[in-house]
């Protein structure tokens, strides 16, 4: 089997590895393999592909794990179907050992988080999720599993940004208060507690599975704070960023070398981990192309995607163009520029609720809408979030706000901007955002000074024309629940006035257009954006 092996060997790992504790480290009789993945996000075919990789490995050592470091039951139609429940049972099959959440863990709802906890044969561990009001933590914070003499405890982190990313109903409990939360202020002192304590236990290594990402987010933190603010950590599997990391050291905070290594994005790679016989860590990825399906695991995936699949086979109508949510390098167009998709979605919306506007948020437009015969499960990809229509109403002056706080980000990607349907509007990023949001980032207000948002204006039916925004009219807004009913994108629709909720599954508006609209045919007028959103 032809494999794209990288390889680093952190021999100076052989010293430091138990330097959270000063005492003796036990090594390996044979060595330890721990097979990782980060970000799979529904792309179920790489499962059958990871039993392969690991069964080579247990002939080689009786030591093998596996782990996931989140983000696995969203990002496909077999996922969003099920909420996550078909995602689980493949991973029960598989026989995970160790998972921790990513954010999208949680799009479900807390009921279904604790459902899929339950039924989830491997430990869920996080060592930041905890009770808002008494600081509990709501899963273990580390499992320690036993290879021999050596013991690995396994810690799991997820994203603090995970409020602002899913709706903020998730985390309140049935008198609408703050019921779950993420360690902030106290990130650091509560991981070095959790490590200490894991040390204390009996672990000779510590191994982190994190879903925070290696990339700065200012307050929050991230794989490189957590390392470089924290001793007795050996090994950092990261997620969330989706990056391609073979082996990179990052040094903690008595200047002593931390493995940080990930895999990518939808099992792009598969990552091993080594604990040689020597007390050395190294990681090396697969590409998982490379690799040979497991014949076994290989039929339990195709049985799980037939039955998963086949109540969406229906054609819809036909698409003439490429939709769209990226540009032609991949990068994600749909969360800082008008994209032809997102004009196709809240179009969608707009039309078949009949309303002045609609937004849609980016980062809820997940798959393309290639050319050819569109069926169900097409518009499912798309949408894959489960949400329902809503309609309500708003101020000239609450929409400007919102597609301030919308472009707030720029020239970065966020979630949180909006595709468009009925408004035009320019941008200038040279001017500094003025929306003020609260500690957890949540929407405030948009303070004094310049805006970036200029030149906007509304579709009025009567004239068909394009007018100056009427700062004291209320406007009609079609959107997701998720944003107008469940505060999602931070809040920013929390001042308008809902009108009706639970309109349709948010799939069902977009086959609505299509076939009821658009003749069963989405045209050439989506063949390139029309300068909705136009950046100075």
């Amino acid at each position: 089997m032809k494999h794209n092996l990288i390889i680093f060997s952190l021999l100076l790992l052989v010293c430091c590895a138990g330097c959270g504790t000063k005492n003796k480290v036990d090594v390996p009789e044979k060595p330890i393999v721990i097979v990782f993945e980060n970000d799979v996000h529904c792309a179920v075919d790489g499962y059958a592909k990871l039993v392969s990789l690991r069964e080579e490995q247990r002939e080689q050592t009786p030591y093998v794990a596996t782990v996931s470091c989140g983000d696995f039951v969203q990002g496909d139609i077999i996922g969003s179907l099920s909420k996550g429940e078909s995602i689980v049972s493949l991973m029960n099959e598989v026989e995970y050992d160790v998972v921790t959440l990513g954010n999208h863990e949680f799009d479900y709802g807390m009921p279904q988080l604790f459902k899929l906890r339950d039924s989830l044969e491997a430990t869920i561990v996080s060592t930041n999720f905890c009770n808002y009001r008494t600081g509990e933590l709501i899963f273990p914070p580390y499992q320690i599993l036993h290879y021999g003499e050596v013991d690995i405890a396994f810690m799991g982190f997820t994203t603090t940004t995970t409020p602002t990313m899913v709706a903020p109903h998730t985390f309140l409990n049935e008198n609408k208060e703050i019921a779950y939360g993420f360690y902030r202020p106290t990130f650091y002192e509560n991981a070095q507690k959790q490590i200490d304590k894991a040390r204390a236990e009996g672990a000779d290594y510590v191994v982190v599975l994190s879903h925070l990402g290696d990339m700065d987010r200012g307050e929050h933190a991230s794989s490189v704070s957590l390392i470089s603010r924290t001793t007795g950590i050996d090994v950092v599997l990261d997620g969330h960023d989706h990056r391609v990391m073979p082996d990179s050291l990052v040094y903690n905070l008595e200047g002593e070398p931390v493995l940080l290594a990930s895999t990518g994005l939808k099992f792009q790679n598969i990552g091993l981990l080594t604990l040689s016989e020597s007390g050395t860590f190294t990681s090396r990825l697969v590409l998982t192309a490379d690799v040979e399906a497991s014949e076994e695991a290989q039929a339990l995936v195709e049985s799980m995607k037939k039955k998963t699949l086949k109540e969406g086979e229906r054609k819809v109508g036909v698409n003439e163009v490429l939709l769209s949510p990226d540009d032609a390098k991949g990068k994600r167009l749909v969360r800082n520029r008008e994209a032809n998709i997102g004009n196709f979605c809240a179009d969608a919306f707009r039309e078949v609720l009949k309303t002045d506007v609609a937004m849609i948020n980016g980062g809820g437009i997940r798959a393309d809408l290639p050319q050819g015969d569109v069926t169900y499960n097409h518009l499912v990809s798309v949408f894959p979030f489960n949400n329902t229509a809503c309609t309500a109403t708003l101020t000239g002056q609450q929409l400007w706000d919102a597609l301030e706080f919308s472009v707030s980000s720029l020239p970065g990607e966020d979630g949180s901007f909006m595709q468009v349907s009925g408004v035009k509007f320019e941008v200038d990023t040279s001017i500094p955002s003025p929306v003020v949001v609260d500690e957890f980032g949540v929407f405030q207000h948009v303070g004094q000074g310049a805006r970036r948002v200029g030149n906007l204006k509304v579709w009025d039916k009567d004239k068909q024309a394009y007018l100056p925004v009427d700062l004291k009219r209320r406007y009609t807004l079609a959107s997701l629940n998720y944003m107008l009913k469940n505060l999602g994108c931070s809040g920013i629709f929390r001042y308008t006035e809902l009108l009706e909720d639970n309109l349709g599954q948010d799939v069902d508006i977009l086959a609505s257009y299509i076939v009821n609209v658009l003749h069963g045919r989405i045209g050439k007028q989506y063949a390139n954006v029309e300068g909705r959103i136009v950046m100075k």
